[in-house]
């Protein structure tokens, strides 16, 4: 009887039947198409990647700036300093550069 709760290979099935039942098998999932917004769909893998990077980060040009990104764009340009700044210690650097 204990033979028959063991599958061919060996290993004990109640344990695929477990993980199932309690959402503890891992799977994974090849994103290889996803629908655009004009409601087509990617070709494949290369050009899924290609359409999110364009989505996700476009082109950073100064011409299609919302007036936030336009101030963001400028205040950048500004040195960051302030009256306490203190200038690094070469031992400060050294010891970041250390950790890295």
């Amino acid at each position: 009887m204990e033979n028959i709760l063991y599958d061919k290979y060996g290993a004990n099935p109640w344990a695929t039947v477990y993980k199932i039942a309690s959402g503890k098998r891992r799977t994974s999932t090849k994103l290889t198409t996803i629908e655009k917004n004009d409601r087509t769909y990617t070709a494949d893998t290369q050009t899924t990647l290609m359409h999110m990077l364009t989505h996700f980060a476009p082109d950073d040009r100064e011409d299609s700036d919302n007036h936030h990104h336009k101030k963001v764009r400028k205040d950048c340009q500004k040195p960051t300093t302030t009256a306490d700044d203190k200038p690094f210690k070469q031992e400060e650097i050294i010891a970041n550069l250390k950790k890295v």
